[in-house]
């Protein structure tokens, strides 16, 4: 059973081609020096966090590492990147902060100004 392959108009929902050519090649390009970076600027603790994190959050790793190249190509860094400092990183990014604010209303059938609660005795 040899099935033909298909077309980029017929990949399935969910699915993404692989990138081909010219393009492919510039992010493999990029992708490669991504990685040149992140081995002079981590410690080999914070290559192996940053790759388990990779493997879940696939997201969240590649912001890290934007910043990070960021960091090393502004000369921010001071030596190697341990793994306490790449989870310092990572707690300090997903912070979110949640207010929630009550507004009470006071309604005609609602208000507790009648009320003196002198029959629940």
């Amino acid at each position: 059973m040899d099935q033909a392959p298909l077309g980029v108009d017929e990949i399935p929902e969910g699915f993404t081609a692989a990138p081909s050519g010219e393009e492919g090649k510039k992010q493999q390009e990029r992708q490669a020096q991504i990685e040149s970076i992140l081995d002079q600027i981590l410690d080999s603790a914070a290559k192996d966090r940053l790759s388990r994190i990779k493997l879940v959050r696939k997201e969240k790793a590649s912001q890290i590492e934007n910043q990070l190249v960021q960091m090393a190509m502004s000369g921010k860094l001071q030596g190697k990147i341990t793994e306490k400092v790449l989870c310092e990183m990572l707690e300090g990014g997903t912070t979110v902060e949640t207010k929630v604010k009550i507004d009470r209303r006071n309604y005609g059938i609602d208000s507790d100004e009648d009320d003196n609660d002198d029959d629940l005795w």
